[in-house]
């Protein structure tokens, strides 16, 4: 909801600018407070209040407040910018250093945050979280005094007050069954008989086997699945059975739906056993029907555990087999019910589909018009095997001519026409789902609509970028990405946001939108002004948020110009095209795609420099860039709100800060430092980024800033507690530098680490399986010995082990050292004897990968898998590739940009291999 995304923005933005430590406000200090105050009271009523079910009054409610909100932070930023440029005239102005910089990005090919796009584009996205304002804009929001603003939130709470009185009234009524009870209209299956089945045969088997099963205690089985997945259907279907319904004495069934009352829910229950459903008491009749039979209830489309634990204490546990079914769209509600049994919907396959596709459209099995079987199979696809699209576009084509053309033009119109009547009703089954989410997830959830059709999502970008939009609002000891990773296991549970890839750990990769799941995003965006995603070119003095997949033609640059120039307070930009079309002042997040490759930008590419000027960017959150090395420039350690500093290409180069004062700033936000290249890691550092969690640090004497002595600071690695994941690079140890009086010290907090070229002794790999919370470690020419004796007691925690190029002989380990591994990695290990047998035992191992290794080695492997399969795990997989191979594919690979081994030219060859299935 726009509401509450502008009212967490502008608390956000208060907060911030009050900490900040160089920052000067003009600001009068108790009219912000006062600001602050209303804002946190509005947030208050929206989070806390029944928004009436979408009522005329509540939408004019929310209206307002995101109007008070957007207009207190388009002053509050109006007068940060206008104070940064007056203190950094004498160098130049903001607008021009965002234009030298953008320019920079588009000529030269500096990029922040890839986003792919076709055949190997070459995108630009510079996530800005910048206020750049130099005049204010002529809007009328943006003229308010702070002191007309705060007394329009005032009369916004009166009136939110008001309503909320009027609503509380209204429940208490409903609560006492004064108010008419409107008559639950039936699913159209219940009256007709045509419920279908299709593609649901093995789950209404599957479900009718837990009803029927011979087990005396009461059972929970749960149906969970995103609107229109079919859940009513089977449930329907099993309920209709002739086998469910001579087993059962008694059968009732009622929709609970997102506003219920528990007087409600009973009287459905009794009305659907032939008994009078009204009166008081009604729970207490239905317990005393239901005492000593064995009944089936169905509470179709429950939402909340609130729901369940109103009712569930008037269905006794007769011990004699009754059985409960709920649907809900909520994974969660489904666990707390205390489910036995849980069914998750899943789309339907292609020849299913097709199947209840001509059920509808034709009323019988397969098409009997040839010439309609392609395009109807193209609408079909269309659907995504979400069975009630399928239903109601067959059932609209029903009705129309069957002719080539006109479903042609059906198929293209589907998703062009959001608001045609078939599209129509679907989006407003999978509304109810959005209108039922909590206040915090409404704007993270559209703001998913971003994306294109079809994209896998990255979760750390949608995560980032919903930081970066201010939707979060921070609570104590909680990162907001943490936060924000809750938010997105939310939406997932919820099954709004379908998951893609899982990482190692069982955290989310990467997610996707089911495409109608997509459109309703598009839908509630217009009608809530949240962000305009429209290519027509109206006027767009009051949007905040534009986003055009359609690539920006350099014909149509002009056009785009003149149009996007209304659009003043824009705070967000995705758009595709070959450079910027309009240089905006507000704007905090900016996406540009490019249409140039990767190879053709990075051919251009030398050693960059970052100006010094960047620290005006005052409020920099993330920085990404693609350039072979960028060198920052001392100012960077002043950007206190910096969370993330990606390098995807060579590195950045981060001069050391200057000595500690007493308003030294500590960059207590920065989450992310990757590619840190040659990095002093002094006390002094460590300091300054005490809460990175993500680490990775490359140490090589041909690039900017290298000494001799960089790698004896390694030891305070130790005094960065919350850090969780190390990546440790060294491509060279100077002459002077005695790689066996290195000190490691490492922190507690690590849950991955990589070591590249470490020189470690075996024996010093007991710091490291003594660390509590080390998930993954992968070690690539660290350790130098040939033996290796774990000892019990370390690795507790280890799940994945990689081990690479090193002369390891001897291998001395049992399962009770790695005790819950699962994958084991090894490659280029030519002198091991042979993989311990032992390793096998292990109980939750699940790959052994071994590449170029020695031939004891795969021979072992070999008889791991055998001896385990012997004790009937089947479930071990034993991956064994050849280096014979690799020889055949050096010839493909790429030279390495700095100075390359050919053991690293043989490893570039290895992914060729695997890349193209020789492995």
């Amino acid at each position: 909801m726009a509401a509450y995304a502008a009212v967490v923005s502008v608390m956000n933005n208060i907060e911030q600018m009050m900490s900040h430590p160089r920052l000067s406000i003009v600001f009068d200090k108790k009219q912000i407070e006062s600001i602050g105050e209303k804002a946190d009271a509005l947030l208050d009523l929206i989070t806390n209040t029944n928004m009436d079910g979408g009522s005329k009054e509540a939408a004019d409610l929310e209206s307002q407040i995101a109007s008070a909100a957007h207009a207190a932070e388009d002053v509050i930023e109006s007068h940060i910018v206008d104070q940064i440029h007056a203190g950094s005239s004498h160098e130049c102005s903001l607008l021009e250093l965002q234009q030298i910089i953008m320019d920079d990005i588009m000529r030269k090919g500096l990029r922040v945050r890839e986003e792919q796009a076709g055949q190997k584009p070459a995108s630009i996205n510079f996530m800005l979280r910048c206020w750049q304002r130099r005049n204010r804009p002529s809007h009328g929001c943006s003229l308010l005094e702070l002191q007309q603003i705060i007394e329009e939130m005032d009369g916004i709470m009166r009136k939110g007050a008001e309503l909320k009185e009027k609503w509380r009234v209204r429940e208490e009524q409903a609560a006492h069954g004064d108010m008419d009870v409107v008559e639950e209209k039936q699913p159209l299956t219940t009256t007709t008989g045509k419920a279908s089945a299709v593609g649901l045969e093995d789950d209404v088997i599957h479900i009718m086997d837990k009803l029927t099963i011979h087990q005396s205690k009461q059972h929970i089985i749960s149906i969970v699945g995103m609107g229109g997945t079919g859940k009513t259907t089977l449930a329907l279907n099993v309920y209709e059975n002739p086998l469910i319904k001579g087993h059962f004495d008694i059968r009732a069934w009622a929709t609970v739906s997102q506003q219920y009352s528990a007087h409600e829910i009973f009287s459905k229950l009794l009305s659907s056993i032939g008994q009078s459903g009204s009166g008081n008491d009604l729970g207490l009749k239905l317990h005393q029907t239901l005492c000593g039979r064995r009944y089936l209830i169905v509470l179709d489309d429950i939402w909340s555990v609130e729901a369940w634990d109103e009712v569930r204490r008037y269905f006794p546990d007769n011990g004699n087999g009754s059985r409960i079914v709920l649907t809900t769209r909520l994974s969660d509600v489904a666990s707390d019910c205390g489910s036995t049994s849980c069914i998750t919907m899943k789309p339907l396959k292609k020849d299913l589909s097709w199947v209840l596709f001509c059920r509808n459209a034709f009323q019988q099995e397969h098409c009997p018009y040839p010439q309609l079987e392609s395009v109807g199979n193209e609408i079909v696809r269309l659907c995504r095997g979400l069975p009630l699209s399928i239903v109601v576009i067959g059932g609209f084509l029903l009705k129309w001519p069957r002719t080539v053309g006109f479903w042609e033009d059906v198929a293209e119109n589907i998703k062009s026409i959001p608001n045609s009547m078939e599209k129509q009703e679907i989006l407003d089954v999978l509304s109810l789902s959005y209108n039922h989410l909590p206040p915090h997830l409404k704007p993270c959830f559209l703001y998913m609509g971003i994306f294109r059709e079809d994209s896998e999502i990255r979760a750390s970008q949608i995560i980032k970028l919903w930081v970066a939009e201010g939707f979060i609002k921070p609570k104590k000891a909680q990162m907001l990405e943490e936060i924000a990773e809750g938010y997105l296991n939310d939406l997932v549970d919820r099954n709004l946001v379908l998951v893609g890839r899982y990482r190692y750990n069982g955290k989310i990769r990467s997610c996707r939108l089911h495409d109608l799941i997509r459109d309703l995003c598009l839908k509630v965006s217009e009608k809530d002004k949240f962000f305009y995603a429209k290519r027509a070119l109206d006027n767009m003095s009051k949007e905040r948020r534009f986003i055009c997949h359609d690539f920006i033609k350099s014909e149509d640059v002009d056009e785009m110009s003149d149009a996007l120039k209304s659009a003043q307070l824009l705070r967000s930009l995705v758009c595709r095209g070959s450079k910027l079309p309009v240089v905006f002042k507000l704007l905090r997040v900016l996406t540009v795609i490019s249409d140039c490759s990767t190879e053709d930008v990075m051919q251009n590419l030398n050693l960059r420099c970052l100006p010094s000027s960047i620290s005006f960017i005052w409020n920099l959150q993330t920085l990404t860039t693609d350039a072979r090395l960028v060198v920052a420039p001392i100012e960077i350690w002043s950007l206190s709100l910096l969370r993330h500093v990606e390098c995807k290409w060579m590195g950045i180069y981060l001069p050391h800060p200057p000595p500690s004062a007493n308003d030294c700033v500590v960059m207590g936000n920065l989450q992310t430092l990757t590619k840190a290249v040659n990095l002093r890691l002094s006390e002094e550092v460590c300091k300054r980024i005490p809460n990175t969690n993500k680490l990775h640090l490359i140490y090589e004497d041909e690039l900017e800033g290298y000494d001799y002595f960089l790698l004896d600071h390694l030891h305070n690695l130790g005094s960065l507690h919350k850090l969780q994941s190390l990546k440790l690079v060294v491509s060279t140890f100077p002459n002077s530098c005695n790689a066996d009086q290195l000190k490691f010290a490492f922190p507690v907090s690590l849950k991955k680490l990589s070591l590249t070229n470490c020189s470690l002794d075996w024996n010093d790999l007991t710091i490291i399986g003594s660390l509590p919370q080390l998930e993954v470690l992968k070690l690539d020419d660290s350790v130098k010995g040939q033996k290796w004796s774990p000892v019990d007691g370390e690795f507790l925690r280890l799940r994945f082990l990689s081990i690479m190029d090193c002369d390891l002989r001897c291998w001395d380990a049992e399962s009770s050292h790695f005790p819950v591994l699962k994958k084991l990695s090894l490659e280029g290990l030519k002198h091991l004897e042979e993989i311990p047998l032992d390793i096998g035992e292990i109980p939750t191992l699940e790959i052994i990968s071994v590449v170029g290794c020695s031939e004891s080695a795969d021979i072992s492997a070999m008889k791991i898998k055998e001896e385990q399969e012997s004790l009937g795990n089947e479930d071990l997989q034993v991956q064994i590739s050849s280096r014979k191979l690799i020889p055949m594919a050096l010839a493909f690979a790429r030279p390495y940009v700095l100075k390359e081994s050919i053991r690293r030219s043989v490893r570039i060859a290895k992914r060729f291999l695997a890349e193209t299935d020789y492995l």
